[in-house]
Formats: structure tokens, C-alpha cells, sequence
């Protein structure tokens, strides 16, 4: 049986505004094993990513807070550490890859020294030590002539090129859990690829777990074992990706894989997902996706449902998720 590295339970992450209080987060549960590649899906707005830095503790405070929940890391709660143990476990344990890395790199200093404050901060390395390092990683991820890009500036680099530096950034440390949120999104598909691949080059070598954000179910497809939808700020569904990919138990999940153009089907017009995600300020009565279903009843109008079993390793959340699930294998 897998070891889980990661344990994620009922968090609650919300933001203060000056209309409200919004809830990103409500209720969230999800595991990661250890060297297994979780992948995180849903439409912008349902709460991916403030899931991945609820989990680093970079929820900016205020306005954001963690309002309830537990995140265990090797067994330990991350939300009773310090700021100064959460400093040393961030990059060094858990590191993330950002999704526009020239947001994420500081244009006035190189790429090396970046990557090797890192280095000399939590490996404890002297400065040629690292520096010798930070040019061992640079190769590991691909960039041509790491000697010469060592002392090159973010705005010297093509956009792969510097999501390249920040992956070489985030394993310089070699943690045990990459964080990737959207790593591919402003890339073309060509390079889009080649950093897939090297990601899962990578994950294979060093043995880490990597939790993979993404809207790009053919992303999830190439890269997860299993697979997480999250609306409106919950997990509607949970499964192996192959099973997942096969039978969908919700109409969330059903809509999504829909979506996707075929290679080998009619061509016709791209299915659409009916509607837009609620605002979090003003969430509908019962389950959150029944606006936009086309199974939807009064059940679903009036009561919630929780996140159920539904066969081995799945989960959904759906009165109707098995029902449709057992016709359609009747079928």
C-alpha cells in the first residue's frame, strides 16, 4: 500500500473583501502519495490554486486566511508551524513552479543567482558549491550552454527557456513534493511537450511526488495517476485517470471531457458547459453545479451532496453519480 506524503482534510480557505467573505476554499480532502502525480482540474476561479498555496502557507494575510482544516506533510501539520519552519520546509521539501515564471523571476539579478540563493539557503553549500550546482541544474533541465545562461538576466531567455530555470529552481533542492501550478499554460504546444516530458524525466529520477494544476485535461491525460475535480471551491470527483477518463460520475467531469475536440470522431460544434462557474459570494442553494446541469432535479436543488464512494478509489459528489454510471454500463 502507496505511503500517503501529503493528507489534505475539510480545508477552508476564504478572503475578506469589501463585499464579503469568499470562500476559494470549502472543505477540500485530497491525499498525494508519495512519487505519485496528483492532477488538480476545474474551470479558473474553482480553487486549484488556492488550494497549492493554502498547502505552501503563501495565502497573503490579510486578506486570505485558512480558516479551518488540517494539511499534513510526513505526518506533520503544516498549519501549526512557524513562519520561520515553514521557511525552511518551502523549497526545500515542497517547491512550486509558478505559472508566468517572468512574474516569479527578479528581472535585476541573474537566473544563477537566483537559483543559487536557493541553493546556499537550504543545502547549506559554500557559494562556489553552488554555483557549480545551479550550472548542474541547468543541464539537468535541458538549457543548451548552462555556463554561459548562468550569468544571463529573465529577460535574456525565451518563455520556455525561463520555465525551464524555474523547474531547475524548484528541484535544486531536491523536494519531495513539486507543486506545479499551470506550468505549461503561456507556452506553445512544441515546448509544452518538451516540458512535460522533462518533468516526468525528472519525477522518475529523483522519486518525487509532483501535484499538477491545470485546466488541460490532455495534460492530465499525459502526466497523473489520479485525478481531483474541484467547482466552486470543492472536489466533485475523484478517481484513477484512466477510470475517470473512461466513466466520468459527474456532470462537471462528463462536461469537461465533452469539451475536448476529437481526432476520430464527426466534426461538428465543440460542446459547451452551459452557463458560468458562481460567484463565491452568492453560491446556488443544493449543489453548487446544479444551475448548469442537464441532470439536475429537485434534490439537487434543495440539498448539498457530500463527496460519496463510488467504487473503488472513487469518489463523487452527485446524488446521481452512480445511478448514470451503473446505466451506463447496462447499457
Amino acid at each position: 500500500m502507496a505511503e500517503k506524503l501529503v493528507q489534505v482534510t475539510n480545508l477552508k480557505t476564504v478572503f475578506h473583501t469589501e463585499d464579503g467573505v469568499v470562500p476559494a476554499v470549502d472543505g477540500v480532502s485530497l491525499y498525494i502519495d508519495r512519487g505519485e502525480t496528483l492532477g488538480v482540474v476545474g474551470e479558473s476561479g474553482c480553487g486549484k490554486s488556492v488550494t497549492a498555496l493554502s498547502i505552501m502557507r503563501l495565502i497573503a494575510t490579510p486578506p486570505g486566511r485558512i480558516a479551518q482544516g488540517e494539511i499534513l506533510f510526513e505526518g506533520q501539520d503544516l498549519l501549526k508551524k512557524s513562519e520561520a519552519e515553514m521557511r525552511k520546509i518551502r523549497g526545500n521539501d515542497i517547491s512550486m513552479i509558478f505559472q508566468e515564471p517572468m512574474t516569479s523571476l527578479n528581472p535585476v539579478y541573474t537566473v544563477g543567482e537566483q537559483i543559487t540563493e536557493a541553493i546556499t539557503l537550504h543545502q547549506g553549500l559554500s557559494k562556489k558549491a553552488a554555483l557549480e550546482k545551479t550550472v548542474e541544474m541547468l543541464r539537468l533541465v535541458g538549457i543548451p550552454l548552462p555556463e554561459k545562461r548562468v550569468k544571463e538576466y529573465p529577460h535574456q531567455m525565451s518563455g520556455g527557456m525561463r520555465q525551464r530555470v524555474m523547474i531547475a529552481m524548484a528541484l535544486s533542492c531536491n523536494p519531495q513534493l513539486l507543486v506545479a501550478d499551470e506550468p505549461t499554460t503561456a507556452l506553445d504546444v512544441t515546448i509544452q511537450a518538451q516540458i512535460l516530458e522533462l518533468m516526468k524525466k525528472l519525477k522518475d529520477e529523483l522519486g518525487m511526488a509532483i501535484m499538477l494544476i491545470t485546466h488541460d485535461l490532455g495534460v492530465i491525460a499525459e502526466m497523473a495517476e489520479r485525478v481531483v475535480v474541484m467547482y466552486a471551491g470543492k472536489v466533485v470527483e475523484e478517481g484513477d485517470v484512466h477510470s475517470l477518463f473512461r466513466s466520468p460520475l459527474h456532470p462537471y467531469t462528463e462536461g469537461l471531457l465533452h469539451s475536448i475536440p476529437r481526432v476520430d470522431g464527426p466534426r461538428g460544434r465543440l460542446h459547451v458547459i452551459e452557463g458560468v462557474v458562481p460567484s463565491p459570494l452568492h453560491l446556488p442553494r443544493g449543489c453548487r453545479f446544479h444551475p448548469r446541469c442537464p441532470y439536475a432535479t429537485d434534490l439537487c436543488r434543495e440539498k448539498e451532496p457530500e463527496l460519496m464512494v463510488a467504487g473503488e478509489g472513487r469518489l463523487v459528489s452527485c446524488w446521481y453519480g452512480e445511478d448514470r454510471h451503473s446505466r451506463r454500463l447496462a447499457g
